[in-house]
């Protein structure tokens, strides 16, 4: 599913005991899903992150995860980026893994109330221990404190922004990836959802699950990248096959392939393989289509035999 466009939620064990099918039969199509909060302690896991995945995969719901953070300086940073990690080890989610960067109970100010530059380098340590782990990063954080404490193109050009405004539009100016447009204070909907109660409403402004899925991200494999989405493919009957065709016997003659094929102007079995055998030499989608781009390489590792 393109999620650029559709709306979701996020939830926590604040929200009790979720019912995600509820959520998705309410019309909202992905959950971001608190793993927990502050630094790599078991007793700081949310205590309903495994059951709220559970049923998420169950339903076939897109999710994301995103730890509350109660980090001061660097080395509280490090460590609630292995918190992070450690729930995720052996999860696949197919959206970002959010920093949430508040202080809605005043925990911040209480405890050295870090200055602008010493929550940006947090944010920063977060981010980078999180993408270097191989997972997808994402800043969470008011508009207020965008524009303001945390207002360092060094931090917001450089990673994915979920804009926290309960509001109308969303009035950041920067890129950004998501926005919460409400949760007790909803001015677009209702702020409740039946069955689940009041719930933060997002929207998403990117393909999260492809882009993750085909970037490797979040313990998926890498997609092979595609030559090719358009060209000669099997089935296809013209000179053009056939000027194909005695480009990938050469190719067969040089040693680049093994494949043989009839020698007329139908694109079959036999040239599909060839064709694929092409491709996964480049390291491409075996996805039989000789286009341009195909045309191009093959003429290229041909040159390379001369």
């Amino acid at each position: 599913m393109n999620l650029k466009g559709k709306k979701g939620v996020d939830i926590s064990s604040l929200n009790g005991n979720v019912s995600i099918e509820k959520i998705k039969d309410a019309g909202y199509d992905f959950v971001m899903i608190r793993c927990g909060y502050g630094s790599d302690l078991a007793v700081q896991d949310d205590s309903q992150f495994e059951n709220n995945v559970r049923k998420c995969e169950a339903a076939g719901v897109p999710w994301g995860a995103y730890l509350y953070s109660y980090a001061v300086n660097t080395d509280d940073a490090k460590s609630e980026a292995r918190h992070v990690i450690r729930l995720l080890k052996n999860k696949k989610p197919t959206l970002p893994v959010a920093f949430d960067m508040e202080d809605a109970d005043g925990y911040k100010a209480r405890n050295g109330n870090p200055s602008n530059a010493t929550l940006v380098a947090i944010c920063k340590t977060f981010l980078s221990e999180i993408k270097k782990a191989g997972y997808y990063p994402m800043l969470y954080s008011a508009l207020s404190w965008l524009n303001g404490k945390l207002n360092d193109p060094s931090l917001l050009d450089n990673y994915d922004i979920w804009v926290a405004q309960w509001n109308s539009t969303c009035d950041y100016r920067g890129s950004y990836g998501m926005w919460q447009y409400g949760g007790e204070v909803n001015y677009l909907e209702s702020n409740s959802i039946p069955g689940v109660g009041t719930v933060d409403k997002d929207k998403c402004y990117k393909d999260y699950p492809t882009i993750i899925k085909e970037g490797g991200w979040n313990n998926w494999q890498p997609s092979e990248p595609v030559l090719d989405t358009n060209g000669f493919e099997k089935g296809d009957r013209t000179y053009g096959v056939m000027a194909l065709k005695e480009m990938l016997l050469t190719a067969k003659k040089q040693g680049i392939i093994t494949q043989g094929m009839d020698e007329n102007n139908i694109f079959g079995d036999g040239t599909e393989i060839a064709v694929n055998q092409v491709l996964k030499k480049g390291g491409y989608a075996q996805n039989g289509i000789a286009g341009y781009g195909f045309m191009k390489y093959l003429g290229g590792l041909m040159r390379k035999k001369l």
